[in-house]
């Protein structure tokens, strides 16, 4: 006949029939009737309830309120429902090793409790805890937390802080500094940063008619200071700046890709010279489509200019710059519309063929130029003389020093 058994709230655990084991329903195994095993089955599950199934992991298909104890933490556990596996969620009830953790799911006590330690934890969302009377006595830590009260009549502390200087924090209400009495009288330090006023995002100094030292002597801003005085005190402004004279170093747009505008007319005293890094004099003339750089050019074509069509050609123009040191009528376009053609100076050629360098440079046509041989550069079609060799045969660029004549 099987044999059916009960939990203790009366519910059927399961049914055992007769010959059999059941190893499924509990940590233990459950014999039936005539089960050959049986004696050895009931001195197993006597060993493990001794030991409360000692463990590293938790016993499998664990019952409500069967104990464990966790060998890895040298901790007595309980579970807390029916097939429990995750060790985390089980309660522990005390620690062998100091230091170890006993948890409770909700404990009333009548009397007092002492301990060296004592932490309360919201674990779900009821009150942590309530106390109608609290003393502390030493140090206590609220973290990322908030304490509201109906009235604290005088809180008095050496220290107040978010826990460090770049941590933000909000200090709410009319508040009234009183500091000490005497010639050197403060009532608030600030040791670094300053005082602003949040107007939608946007913060100000604070305005006063009258800036003093401590002592109360007024302070004096004439004489000279340095961008290292003031640059980390001043906003960046857009709008005009009206000075005599003007003493910098570096005048900057912020990038070497953002335009920027010089107006007035302007002269360099003696002594005084504009350097460039690049090293082509050049201006934007409108062409009838957009060249590469190093491009020969000539005047015709649809708009200003175009590429050079012929070889030896005497209609040569120059030669399409992209790093110029100066450029002129820069308004007139961009690049595909006006592209800058260098006038004088140090510019890249577009060249066909082998070039030494010395060698002038004439038209090869197509927008290329070649190394002129004997007898065919005159005035009217050199474009420029080579700055370097070129050994190859293919289209590739020179430097060449090159004039519009």
């Amino acid at each position: 006949m099987a044999y059916t058994i009960v939990k203790s709230d009366g519910t059927v655990l399961t049914t055992i029939a007769d010959g059999t084991i059941n190893t499924s329903s509990t940590s233990l195994g459950l014999p039936g009737r005539n089960y050959a095993g049986y004696g050895q089955s009931l001195d197993t599950n006597f060993v493990h309830v001794t030991e409360n199934f000692a463990d590293s992991t938790p016993p499998a298909n664990p019952l409500r309120g069967q104990i464990w104890y966790d060998t890895s933490s040298t901790t007595l556990k309980v579970c807390p429902t029916d097939g429990e596996s995750n060790a985390l969620a089980w309660l522990s009830l005390t620690s062998t090793a100091s230091g170890g953790n006993t948890t409770f799911g909700s404990v009333n006590i009548t009397g007092n409790a002492t301990a060296n330690n004592f932490t309360a934890t919201n674990e779900v969302t009821a009150n942590a805890i309530t106390a109608g009377y609290l003393t502390i006595s030493a140090n206590a830590t609220i973290a990322d937390a908030s304490v509201t009260t109906a009235n604290i009549g005088t809180l008095q502390t050496t220290a107040i802080t978010t826990g460090s200087a770049t941590t933000a924090g909000t200090l709410t209400g009319v508040w009234t500094a009183t500091g000490n009495t005497g010639a050197n009288a403060s009532a608030l330090i600030f040791d670094t940063g300053g005082i602003y006023i949040n107007n939608s995002g946007n913060l100000y100094g604070i305005r006063t008619d009258k800036y003093m030292y401590a002592n109360g002597d007024p302070i004096s801003f004439a004489g000279t200071y340095s961008n290292s005085n003031v640059a980390a005190y001043l906003p960046t402004y857009n709008g005009n700046i009206l000075t005599n004279q003007t003493q910098a170093s570096t005048l900057t747009t912020g990038a070497n890709t953002t335009a920027g505008s010089i107006t007035g007319n302007w002269t360099l005293t003696t002594g005084s010279r504009l350097t460039a890094t690049y090293a082509d004099l050049a201006e934007r003339f409108e062409s009838d489509a957009p060249y590469e750089p190093g491009t020969v050019v000539e005047l015709g074509g649809e708009a200003e200019i175009t590429a050079v069509k012929y070889e030896l050609s005497e209609d040569v123009f120059g030669v399409v710059s992209d790093n110029m040191a100066f450029l002129m009528n820069n308004g007139a376009g961009d690049n595909d519309t006006h592209p800058a053609v260098a006038m004088t100076g140090r510019v890249r050629v577009k060249t066909l063929g082998t070039v030494r360098k010395g060698q002038r440079l004439v038209s090869a046509g197509e927008g290329y130029a070649r190394a002129a041989d004997n007898g065919e550069s005159t005035a009217f079609n050199v474009i420029g003389r080579a700055l370097e060799d070129k050994t190859t045969t293919d289209l590739g660029t020179v430097e060449a020093i090159v004039t519009i004549k």
